[in-house]
């Protein structure tokens, strides 16, 4: 019972909670007998072609990254002009547009307990980039394909849509890009098949807006155990599809239990839950308590988020027996206040 009651329970980061299947692992491990050579470089033209097939679309519509955070990178420098952001949302956004010098327009779209993308005509017409975390990050907020669409039509700049949480909401625009040359899909491996470690994102858009923005990115900008990873996992779907399965299970269960006890938690579409309590102070006393207990989750005032009230936390789900732990842990602390 010691054992488990020390147990550090990291629920931080949204990356794949479950471990790898072990023969994606000992294909890995041989791969670092060629660890002297160069990856391919350049275009990763084998990359980009199980990139393509694993998301339905051509290799020219393809550009890996090194990371999402590097698709971020490499689009905002690409239509830097005024960006617009809608907040609360992944902090990455805001963060480049920093790095660049580039003028940013926050967007709030957080109000009375609903997100909602609420970009002004007005704003539209003046962006030359507008960026759509769906679902939100960290709300868990889907949002609707005709939205997404409006925005489109409405925009005069490029749109990026991040679909990083792709396989926990399991709806996509990338049907979309033939239709609208405005728009940017961007996708990432460490959400949902575990390869946080190894950085490998890419972003599907029309073959104009690839050779644009690939002038951006470095030419070894994947090393090559990334860009050796990506066919290896893709081999292992059905076990993917069992851990998301498992994940999304795993989180309803925890909201449920969450709103059993009185906290106002959002409904997500993601492999994480945001709970917004009555005050800064509560905030702070349940966060303190769950580290106590070596639950570590991500609270408003740190640097994940841009523009987020300091009333919210962010907790990403595990397995099972960690999520019972979490539930414990808050039942305890709702019995003793």
């Amino acid at each position: 019972m010691e054992k488990t009651k020390n147990k550090i329970i990291n629920l931080v980061h949204s990356y794949l909670k479950y471990p790898l299947p072990e023969g994606i692992l000992k294909e890995l491990y041989k791969e670092l007998e060629h660890i002297n050579l160069y990856p391919s470089g350049g275009g990763y033209s084998e990359l980009c072609q199980v990139l393509a097939t694993y998301s339905g679309t051509k290799i020219e519509n393809i550009l890996p990254a090194n990371g999402s955070d590097e698709v971020i990178e490499m689009i905002t420098r690409a239509y830097q002009g005024k960006i617009l952001i809608p907040v609360p949302t992944f902090s990455q956004y805001e963060a480049s547009a920093d790095r660049g010098g580039f003028s940013k327009l926050l967007v709030n779209c957080l109000t009375n307990g609903h997100y909602i993308i609420n970009y002004s005509s007005e704003q539209l017409e003046e962006a030359s980039l507008v960026w759509i975390c769906n679902p939100n990050n960290p709300t868990g907020t889907s949002i609707s394909r005709e939205k997404i669409i409006d925005v489109l039509q409405r925009a005069k700049g490029m749109v990026v849509v991040d679909e990083c949480y792709y396989n926990y909401l399991e709806e996509t625009v990338i049907d979309l890009i033939d239709d609208y040359p405005n728009l940017i899909i961007s996708r990432s491996f460490s959400k949902d098949f575990g390869l946080a470690g190894l950085r490998l994102g890419f972003m599907i858009s029309n073959s104009k807006n690839i050779k644009k923005i690939s002038a951006f990115g470095q030419y070894f900008r994947i090393n090559r155990i990334a860009e050796k990873s990506t066919g290896k996992v893709l081999k292992y779907l059905d076990y993917y599809q069992k851990a998301w399965k498992s994940i999304k299970k795993n989180r309803d269960y925890f909201i449920n239990n969450l709103k059993a006890m009185g906290f106002n938690v959002f409904d997500s579409n993601s492999n994480f839950v945001f709970v917004e309590f009555k005050n800064e102070n509560q905030t702070k006393k349940i966060w303190n308590y769950l580290k106590e207990n070596n639950i570590f989750t991500t609270a408003a005032w740190e640097d994940e988020f841009s523009v987020l009230e300091s009333r919210f936390i962010r907790i990403c789900i595990g397995e099972k027996k960690e999520m019972d732990k979490v539930v414990e842990v808050l039942s305890d602390y709702v019995k003793k206040s």
